[in-house]
């Protein structure tokens, strides 16, 4: 590399940026976190991610795949020795402070936070065949997609135009897809979202290309506004700790009036991801290894209103009623897909969804009144050239 410091630089910002910006950029630290990763390129960086690369895209480089390599694993590494003698830098510099809260909160902001990864893959299944009928269209994963010898396929999907001028699908609670197998057959999807995303070739030439579907159980007084996404946000807490801990506010009388007297979206995207939806940003409280893109959850006053408490023991994303398991999310990634080389690369499609035990869903219908109760919708399809990389938003 021309520049390691360049590199070095975009490492640390890349990786690392946001929980140095939680951590209030403490004097000092980013700049030597850098000076370590610097110190680290040619051996831990440049050998070693050579090997991986080769190893695991077979030469072809054009993406790096989905794996944690030497560039974040050195970053990392550089940032736990570097915050190990924190709190020594700053006293010489003239700040003291408590030195057990002091290390308490420098750990809670800037440590690798494994928790939602480890639940996120006790949760994962391999992508279910469940959604609302008018969307069933998008159970073929980026059917935009095509080898380089086969004839280019339409873009948008055909199927995307009967929904993309909808805000909340037709037939209300009706709408919402049921599971039809497995150990919920019968539960109710009350959130779903997935993302399909394709790269860009250079042969056949054909631009990045990515649609975003989103699925949320409503209680609405009157039509959404156009354009609006039907999920609102949530700590991820809310699946590991029982609520009334969580400081909400609330009890299960005034949830239980909330949702049935107010407009309130009862599905939510919470902090655990590691990405936001199209054209939301939002604040991250989760950093590391192995995050879903997607982790959904009921609204707090969901989970007041029914009564529920995280399941005990070992479990993905989970809660759980004196009857036994009540709602659950379920995450998935697949469908690899390729960028004109001859070996797979990325998936294409990554989603989680929200599946809520019948007769729970039932009373929450009773709660919101059946007039109340809609389904919301948010299709959303971009593109972008090769060239410049950049998405552009077509619906």
């Amino acid at each position: 590399m021309n520049n390691p410091r360049e590199f070095a630089t975009h490492l640390v910002d890349h990786y690392l940026g946001a929980r140095l910006d939680a951590a209030g950029s403490p004097a000092g630290l980013r700049e030597t976190v850098i000076d370590l990763v610097i110190d680290a390129l040619p051996d831990r960086v440049e050998t070693l991610m050579s090997t991986q690369l080769e190893l695991l895209t077979n030469g072809h480089r054009s993406q790096l795949p989905d794996a944690y390599l030497a560039d974040h694993a050195a970053a990392e590494d550089a940032l736990q020795h570097a915050a190990a003698g924190l709190r020594a830098a700053l006293a010489q510099a003239g700040q003291l402070g408590n030195a057990q809260s002091f290390e308490r909160g420098a750990a809670a902001r800037l440590r690798d936070d494994p928790r939602a990864a480890l639940r996120a893959e006790l949760a994962r299944i391999p992508r279910p065949l469940t959604r609302p009928e008018s969307l069933a269209w998008s159970l073929d994963p980026a059917p935009w997609f095509s080898d380089s010898h086969q004839a280019a396929k339409p873009w948008p999907p055909p199927g995307s135009a009967s929904v993309a001028s909808l805000r909340s699908l037709p037939g209300g609670a009706m709408a919402l897809a049921r599971v039809d197998d497995g150990p919920h057959v019968g539960w109710v999807q009350i959130g779903l979202i997935e993302r399909q995303r394709t790269p860009a070739r250079r042969y056949p030439d054909q631009p990045a290309r990515q649609l975003q579907i989103v699925v949320g159980l409503e209680a609405l007084n009157e039509e959404p506004p156009p354009g609006t996404l039907p999920v609102s946000q949530a700590p991820w807490q809310l699946w590991t700790s029982p609520w009334r801990r969580l400081g909400l506010g609330l009890t299960t009388e005034s949830a239980s009036e909330h949702i049935s007297a107010t407009n309130h979206v009862l599905t939510a995207l919470t902090d655990a991801g590691s990405t936001g939806l199209i054209d939301v940003p939002r604040p991250r409280t989760l950093s590391g290894l192995g995050l879903p893109l997607y982790v959904l959850a009921p609204a707090a006053s969901v989970v007041a209103t029914l009564g529920l408490e995280p399941t005990e023991g070992i479990c993905g994303f989970s809660l759980s009623d004196a009857a036994g398991e009540a709602l659950v999310c379920r995450q998935w990634h697949g469908h690899l897909v390729h960028d004109g080389n001859y070996e797979p690369l990325l998936p294409a499609v990554a989603g989680a969804d929200l599946l809520l035990r019948p007769d729970l869903f039932t009373r929450l219908h009773d709660t919101i009144g059946a007039s109340r109760c809609r389904a919301g919708v948010n299709v959303h399809h971009m593109s972008a050239d090769e060239e410049d990389g950049a998405l552009d938003a077509e619906g």
